[in-house]
């Protein structure tokens, strides 16, 4: 045993003095990482506010039920996220339109009311969108605009067919009350309407914020890649060393044990030190995230722990690719081959709830999936212990692997 541990500090030494330019790497990669899950989030929340159509609106709008309307749509009703309506002269709204700042102009005839009070319906308001908008969201607001016509015309065809009974009933002093509430009772049908469905938000794992999902894809996918960034430790071994050793009394399993032990030392001190710069960040709330909105950097600490179990597989499956492959360069190239496309089939770069069935399946079963799966419960404070046991039976499986190779090459290879 005391040469095991003579072997696992010597290990060590060589991690430690590799430390700094690893270091080094890992600011740069992370750097270049969080350019990219900045820019990420700031173009989906540039969509999403995006996703607002501002529509001018032209026309005679000073009518007292007209400008109602109007006020409850933006104040009151579900179509305020998506839509702003802005009132504007002719001549305002042709230069808006033409520089791109409206989505659509809509234009309503002065005559709109009279006709819908009259029962006329004759007066009709005129949808113009700008030139390039003529797609999906032109479709959906023409929709939206037939939808608004034939909610007016019916309900005022219902509140007259209301009147015109009680009044040849005799129940003429009744008609003002009972067609308020009956204007009462559509305007709740139509402010309630969004009860009769229910969204489903797709591609961010059960709930978790756009922020999240890729504040954890980018320490996952940092995690994955990290064996890159650490081939210094895996240079200039070779089988006569290994042979060595057992002849010294240290078998194939204790020389992966402390190599192991080092190199996943050298791990945690990397990530460690890097992780403090987003702590920091996270306490000043430079970094924005829904979920740990106002609670500083504490809930941070809580998902460092939750890797750990991630880090010990991940590190071994780095240690196993490289053990396996011939040479540091073919090692290197394994480890972005087998990072890359693992990273993508678990939706690391790209939510993996919009792949095929069969896709979200195979990387669901991978190493990367399986992480992914047990931080998203982590999140949520309920990890299985079907993903636990993925996750330790992996870990198990690579380190055994590895034991087998260097078993295999020290057999093959004399001193």
């Amino acid at each position: 045993m005391g040469k095991v541990s003579a072997y696992f500090m010597a290990q060590l030494k060589r991690a430690w003095k590799l430390l700094p330019a690893q270091l080094a790497a890992d600011l740069l990669i992370c750097v270049c990482a969080g350019v990219l899950v900045y820019l990420l989030v700031a173009q989906a929340a540039i969509d999403a506010g995006g996703a607002r159509y501002r529509i001018g609106m032209v026309g005679d709008l000073s009518d007292s039920y007209l400008g109602f309307g109007i006020a409850a749509l933006q104040e009151m009703d579900d179509s305020r996220f998506m839509i702003e309506l802005v009132g504007m002269s002719e001549e305002e709204a042709e230069d808006a339109l033409a520089r791109g700042d409206l989505y659509a102009v809509m234009r309503v005839p002065d005559d709109l009311m009279e006709s819908v009070v009259s029962g006329a319906n004759d007066s009709l308001i005129t949808y113009t969108p700008a030139e390039g908008q003529k797609g999906l969201g032109t479709m959906v607001m023409g929709e939206i605009t037939e939808i608004a016509s034939t909610l007016v015309t019916s309900s005022q065809s219902a509140i007259f067919a209301m009147q015109q009974v009680l009044f040849d009933q005799g129940r003429d002093s009744e008609a003002a009350r009972a067609t308020d509430r009956l204007n009462l009772s559509l305007i709740n049908l139509v402010l309630s309407r969004s009860g009769f469905s229910e969204v489903e938000i797709l591609g961010y794992a059960d709930g978790l914020s756009m922020e999240l999902y890729y504040f954890c894809s980018a320490f996952l996918l940092f995690l994955l890649f990290s064996g890159l960034l650490n081939c210094g430790f895996f240079a200039r071994r070779s089988a006569a060393l290994s042979q060595f050793l057992k002849a010294k009394g240290v078998g194939a399993f204790w020389q992966i044990l402390g190599e192991y032990l080092a190199y996943l030392c050298l791990v945690l001190m990397g990530f460690f030190c890097l992780s403090l710069p987003a702590a920091y960040l996270l306490e000043r709330e430079w970094i924005g995230i829904p979920e740990w909105e106002g609670m500083g950097a504490y809930p941070f600490w809580g998902f460092l722990r939750i890797l750990f179990p991630v880090i010990l597989m991940f590190a071994a499956l780095q240690f196993f690719l490289f053990e396996a492959a011939e040479g540091i360069v073919n090692g290197i190239l394994l480890q972005f081959l087998c990072g890359a496309g693992m990273g993508y089939l678990a939706g690391y770069f790209y939510p993996a709830a919009f792949f095929p069935k069969r896709m979200q399946a195979v990387g669901g079963r991978l190493p990367a999936g399986v992480a992914a799966r047990y931080v998203e419960e982590g999140l949520f404070g309920k990890v299985s212990a079907s993903v636990l046991a993925a996750v330790f039976a992996y870990l198990a499986v690579f380190f055994a692997l590895t034991v087998f190779v260097r078993r295999r090459r020290m057999g093959r290879e004399p001193l």
